[in-house]
């Protein structure tokens, strides 16, 4: 029965979650808009997800954010400024399923990163996740979310905790090192987009 039972995690389905709910408030203007790659960051995060998951989707503000039906939208349905919102609201979607998260802020992830986090899934676990840049702590957006993981969410949720690092951190999950670091860049300012753009990590 163990063994059936493993058996069953290890198949669950996995949904792409493109986290684009923020303020953007550094920013000035929807961070998921910005063309990295010849089109819309979300769009391109829909492309390259779209064949390693089963259904891929976008969190977004209620109010703040005009999403086009096709990229699946739910919208955020908690009272807090935390992506832990987007996730938690991703699971009252379908709690079947494992939500692989990609945040929409960082433009070097790609399929072949994306690809090596499933290949190391581990199912048993809570999460699997990279280690963040500093190479010290999970990185909590870029993360493939078990079923089993939403329960204990709710709870600390509910202990008035927000941060999905705090809760990955007191968890049984799986992290593994990033093939490559860049890949955890993150644009959140205009003058970060301008380096970015101007520097050698524009060069995609």
């Amino acid at each position: 029965m163990k063994n059936l039972t493993l058996i069953t995690m290890m198949t669950t389905v996995i949904n792409g979650l493109i986290l684009a709910g923020g303020k953007s408030s550094r920013m000035g203007s929807d961070k998921s808009l910005i063309t990295f790659h010849g089109k819309p960051q979300r769009e391109y995060l829909f492309e390259i997800l779209t064949p390693l998951c089963e259904k891929v989707c976008m969190s977004y503000k209620k109010f703040d954010q005009d999403i086009p039906s096709w990229l699946n939208p739910i919208a955020d349905q908690y009272e807090i400024e935390s992506p832990l919102n987007g996730i938690m609201s991703a699971f009252n979607y379908d709690s079947n399923v494992a939500w692989l998260s990609v945040p929409v802020d960082m433009p070097l992830i790609n399929t072949n990163i994306i690809s090596h986090l499933i290949a190391n899934r581990d199912a048993s676990k809570v999460a699997t996740c990279f280690f963040d840049s500093d190479g010290k702590n999970p990185e909590p957006l870029f993360a493939l979310w078990e079923p089993s993981s939403f329960t204990l969410i709710k709870k600390f949720f509910t202990e008035g905790k927000i941060s999905p690092r705090d809760f990955l951190k007191q968890s049984e999950i799986k992290v593994i090192p990033i093939p490559d670091k860049r890949a955890l860049t993150n644009i959140n300012s205009p003058d970060e987009l301008k380096k970015f753009i101007s520097g050698s990590e524009g060069n995609f």
